[in-house]
């Protein structure tokens, strides 16, 4: 099965970027090795596609992936996978967080 097209949303690359620079403060090492692993982690939910739990009570269609101590939320469409947060695993979220 060919891999979905994988879109990243401007709000998902800025919760990337503050992760980084979150990380970086202690160790810029760790932050660079882990951004790649969470980064590998995305490009696999669209191999896979499906994966993760849905979050239809947050979001209609939002599906949610736990990695270490974050978590992917993304919807999943017939030609793509759109990933639209990432955001730490104990962070409250709502509705809004998921539009675009």
């Amino acid at each position: 099965m060919k891999p979905k097209r994988l879109i990243i949303a401007p709000s998902a690359i800025e919760d990337l970027r503050n992760i980084r620079r979150y990380i970086a403060e202690s160790s810029p090492h760790y932050a660079q090795e882990f951004l790649a692993d969470l980064t590998a982690k995305i490009a696999w939910i669209a191999e896979v596609d499906f994966t993760g739990s849905p979050r239809d009570h947050i979001s209609e269609g939002l599906r949610a992936l736990p990695y270490r101590n974050r978590c992917i939320y993304y919807r999943s469409y017939h030609d793509r996978i759109v990933i639209l947060r990432v955001k730490h695993g104990a962070e409250d979220i709502k509705p809004q967080d998921f539009e675009l």
